[in-house]
């Protein structure tokens, strides 16, 4: 039967399985952003090609979604960094490679965080194929798939892949309605329970998990609702002591309940690091860049509101890094729920589009640069030490 299901895709996907694609037509682009920057598009040709080969590596893409084709947004646009440069960095940096597994896997990086005393948001369920587990949240076939989802009390909850990104794969669901045996969506969409098991069978039979739905902070629920905005808290540690690097907060909108950026609608705000006070906000990027002085759902104020228990966020994320200590570069999203602060995941490879975008500002400043500096030497002092080691076996 498990296989028979298996072939039986459901007519209308229930999970995300890739972010949408967005085609970028150069002619048209080039046009608009040389009557924004009031010059010529070979200006702004002759621009991106001088970032792309400098220090940054900036795509085409990436200068288009970050306007580094405006005049005014960044002070110094070689400070800015594309994702190829970004990779590199945080692979330089990070260069105790050995621990990239437990921050790519979100079981993993929860249960090692939780087992210190971090608040994570434990799992509720858990599907992986085949798998013989004494555990009665572990489910390993379709069947207990479904039996989990038609247990009332599970809900709400939220289901995500184990080792996804972007929260490509997730939804969240408000409750099971037992006479139609189907699952309505946080935001009021219904689907079948035979569908949603489908479809997890088909795109993520080794690593789904279901965790109870968290609820923020109520001065966050009066400006975006019941669902969780996090901030994204880029640390770094330096001789051992991590510090707030950079900081931003993602804010749900619209019909999203993931906070990520890439989805329509949603908001990016730029933040005081000292204070947690929204400073800036926006939504898109590029030439579809807007600024908000309200949330477009509860049109509640935005610019001058602070974050709540901001300190108690930058502490949990520098005491979470002061832990991780082989991995000096950690992006952290953290919540401030009803309880208090929360590790929702942390990330080795932390985006920096996020933190330049609202900030107007690159991250390859003087400070960062001798900081990458002094943690090539320590990885290349690394390298010595284990192949003296090898050389004495």
């Amino acid at each position: 039967m498990q296989t028979a299901l298996k072939r039986q895709a459901p007519a209308v996907a229930t999970i995300e399985t890739a972010k949408p694609a967005q085609d970028l037509q150069i002619n048209v682009a080039l046009q608009k952003m040389a009557a924004i920057a009031a010059t010529s598009p070979l200006s702004i040709m002759r621009e991106y090609c001088g970032l792309a080969f400098g220090p940054g590596q900036v795509s085409f893409k990436e200068y288009t979604q970050l306007r580094l084709f405006e005049r005014d947004y960044y002070p110094d646009k070689r400070a800015v960094v594309g994702w190829r440069k970004n990779r590199d960095l945080d692979l330089t940096i990070n260069y105790r490679h050995d621990w990239i597994g437990l921050f790519a896997n979100k079981i993993a990086s929860a249960s090692y965080l939780a087992a210190h005393g971090f608040p994570t948001i434990p799992p509720l369920g858990i599907y992986t194929e085949k798998l013989a587990s004494p555990s009665h949240h572990v489910m390993s076939d379709v069947d207990a798939l479904k039996a989990f989802l038609r247990q009332p009390e599970h809900y709400p909850m939220f289901g995500k892949p184990i080792e996804g990104i972007q929260s490509i794969g997730s939804i969240g669901f408000a409750r099971y309605d037992t006479g139609k045996d189907r699952l309505e969506t946080v935001n009021g969409e219904n689907i079948s329970v035979d569908d949603f098991a489908s479809d997890v069978l088909k795109n993520f039979s080794q690593d789904y998990m279901f965790q109870k739905f968290l609820s923020p902070h109520p001065a966050i629920r009066e400006v975006c609702g019941n669902r969780l905005a996090t901030a994204r808290i880029v640390t770094l540690a330096r001789d051992g002591e991590p510090s707030v690097f950079r900081a931003c907060w993602k804010i749900p909108s619209g019909s999203n309940m993931a906070d990520n950026y890439w989805r329509p609608g949603n908001l990016l705000a730029q933040i005081d690091v000292t204070t947690g006070k929204v400073l800036r906000a926006m939504s898109g990027t590029g030439l579809e860049l807007a600024y908000h002085s309200e949330h477009p759902d509860t049109k509640a104020p935005l610019i001058g509101i602070a974050i709540p228990r901001w300190d108690d966020l930058k502490q949990t994320a520098i005491e979470a890094a002061r832990l991780m200590r082989h991995m000096p570069l950690i992006g952290f999203d953290m919540a401030m729920s009803e309880t208090g602060p929360v590790v929702v995941e942390m990330n080795y490879n932390p985006d920096f589009l996020l933190n330049q975008l609202a900030d107007g500002r690159g991250v390859l400043d003087a400070e960062f640069s001798a900081f990458v500096a002094g943690q090539k030497r320590k990885a290349a002092e690394r390298t010595k030490m284990i192949k003296r080691e090898v050389r004495q076996l």
